[in-house]
């Protein structure tokens, strides 16, 4: 669990820096010397060991600030400013934006582990800092379910390559920025005590202020058991009015393809999903329906997609956006 490992640009299985479980008084900090010349960053960090956004007892702090330095030398010593606090954290991944201009170093203080904490305590197997000097438009929310809690962790290297290497190797000027917001059994509302994204999206866009585009990942649980794609639809519907009301970019895939026999009109909802796309002058996201239609061997269990399935959706999911990338290197 040593530092080096939170900046190598492996995730999850590939190491973690354990912080324990640190207090106000003697606090946990890893810090990294970004290098001078850049006006605003976005600080991100992740504790893959959880498995749903809002799960917090595998290593996510539970309290914790971002601090910035202009004359450090090691990451401990100089004087240090704070630029973003955070108490009573509730996610396995979050991301931060403040001034850096004449800063050379950024540091994350770990002052408290979450009260459900594990015997470990905090331990976050990385840190992704990214320039926005120029702008936060190449930040990316992966709103989903289980399909989407699986296949965006970034997993290494089970998952890699991931949404972000593939944009980068088409366009090596460009490295988006990603959160992984799947919860696993969540549809578009609520009718029970299963999440849902309606009850959450305002808490979502709350903690993610600087993520512009939302890749919307719904319907495998809205559609179980054949159940009528209206409200599906409408549900959706209001969850783009909400994106675009923030300022906000959605897009949609299509639902994957399952051959378990709880999914046999899944045609009815991805025409929804076409609908609203069409509709709402989105753009189009990826069909995943047709690739795990031509792929099933990916499914083993029929509807979650297999490591080779879940790196194939992020390279469609790259794919589908391109556009967005035109013109650049």
């Amino acid at each position: 669990g040593t530092a080096s490992v939170i900046n190598d640009g492996k995730y999850r299985s590939a190491g973690t820096w354990i912080a324990g479980k640190p207090t106000a008084a003697a606090p946990a900090w890893v810090a990294i010397q970004v290098g001078d010349g850049y006006e605003r960053l976005l600080l991100s960090w992740t504790a893959s060991y959880n498995y749903n956004y809002t799960d917090v007892k595998y290593g996510a702090p539970g309290a914790y600030r971002v601090e910035t330095s202009s004359d450090s030398t090691d990451g401990e010593d100089g004087t240090w400013k704070s630029v973003a606090e955070v108490t009573d954290n509730p996610v396995r991944t979050r991301a931060h934006s403040f001034d850096f201009s004449g800063q050379s170093w950024v540091r994350l203080v770990v002052t408290a582990a979450p009260e459900t904490t594990d015997a470990t305590g905090v331990q976050i197997d990385e840190i992704d800092v990214h320039d926005i000097s120029n702008g936060a438009e190449d930040t990316w929310f992966f709103l989903g379910d289980s399909i989407t809690a699986f296949a965006y962790d970034r997993d290494t290297p089970a998952t890699q390559p991931s949404f972000a290497e593939n944009v980068h190797a088409a366009h090596e000027a460009n490295y988006p920025a990603m959160i992984n917001g799947g919860i696993g059994g969540e549809l578009t509302a609520s009718p029970d005590d299963r999440p849902g994204a309606l009850a959450r999206i305002d808490d979502v866009l709350e903690m993610n202020p600087d993520f512009h585009f939302f890749a919307i990942g719904y319907g495998t649980n809205d559609s179980w058991d054949q159940t009528d794609p209206s409200t599906f639809k409408s549900n959706l519907q209001e969850i783009i009015d909400t994106l675009q009301a923030a300022g906000r970019v959605p897009v949609l895939a299509r639902i994957p393809f399952s051959p378990d026999g709880h999914h046999d009109t899944l045609d009815v909802f991805n025409q929804a999903i076409d609908e609203l796309t069409e509709e709402n002058s989105l753009l189009p996201g990826p069909d995943l329906y047709a690739w795990f239609e031509a792929h099933p061997e990916q499914l083993p269990d029929e509807v979650h997609p297999d490591p080779a399935g879940r790196v194939v959706m992020n390279k469609l999911w790259a794919d589908a956006v391109d556009s967005l990338y035109a013109g650049q290197q």
